[in-house]
């Protein structure tokens, strides 16, 4: 039986310490926020990093509603403060991903066990409504955390906090992918050329360019049905007013 505890105790300590190895932690202050979920760090060695909170997805700072309002939150908690960076990866653009801690404002608020100290900055995008938890990458949270985000979301949802306050608030990666087919769409019907030749210039075989196509198209359908719905104008007023062919409209209005 000791033996057995030595054992597995032996295996915690070595896991314990494989863990500890892959995370990395970087210190700094920050001197600029991007969007809601992106910021450019200088250590203490004076060296520029863009860091990327992990566990978040924030309304994109360009055009997507709560974007600016994302933003503005993120450099309320955040902008000209130090930082400590908890991190194990770098994604495709060269971003730190972390888990970003900074001290919070006025005193520490201490209970009988444990002082909070740092507060957890995507956890508090998340709870002013400014941010989704990134279920994407859960997996690369720990358990805490993963449950800490999700229970977050579920509350500021119940209580329409932030981007919450809409009715249906679409997602980031939702509205990058949306943007992506779009420019796409645009992009075959300006060069003018066959299908499978501009699936060859992109690198995709043909019925993948078909069904971005298609993906496009009816993207495209639900955003002029959404804006004949608010317009309150006739058909055939709209159509001349927001140059949709009369067929296009009938078509959005009316999906097979």
């Amino acid at each position: 039986m000791a033996y057995r505890v030595i054992v597995i105790a032996g295996f915690h300590f070595l896991f314990t310490m494989v863990s500890s190895l892959s995370a990395e932690t970087i210190k700094g202050t920050v001197v600029k926020v991007v969007d809601g979920d992106t910021v450019t760090m200088v250590d203490y060695k004076g060296f520029k990093h863009r860091i990327r909170l992990a566990g978040i997805d924030a309304p994109e700072q360009g055009d997507q509603p709560y974007g600016k309002e994302s933003t503005k939150g993120l450099k309320w908690l955040i902008h000209d403060k130090g930082i400590t960076v908890e991190y194990s990866k770098h994604d495709r653009y060269g971003r730190i991903v972390g888990k970003v801690l900074v001290d919070p404002k006025g005193n520490t608020f201490c209970l009988p066990i444990e002082c909070v100290r740092t507060l957890d900055v995507g956890l508090e995008q998340i709870k002013a409504g400014m941010a989704w938890h990134y279920k994407r990458y859960q997996s690369e949270q720990s358990k805490k955390d993963r449950n800490s985000y999700s229970s977050a979301e579920r509350v500021a949802k119940n209580k329409q906090v932030g981007l919450w306050g809409d009715k249906n608030p679409i997602p980031p990666w939702k509205w990058r992918r949306d943007n992506r087919l779009k420019a796409l769409q645009k992009a075959f019907v300006e060069k003018g050329i066959k299908k499978k030749k501009y699936a060859q210039e992109i690198g995709v075989d043909i019925d993948q360019l078909k069904s971005f196509l298609d993906e496009a198209i009816k993207n495209e359908d639900k955003a002029i049905k959404k804006a004949f719905e608010a317009s309150g104008l006739e058909e055939e007023e709209f159509a001349t007013e927001f140059k949709v062919s009369p067929e296009r409209l009938k078509s959005a209005l009316n999906p097979k």
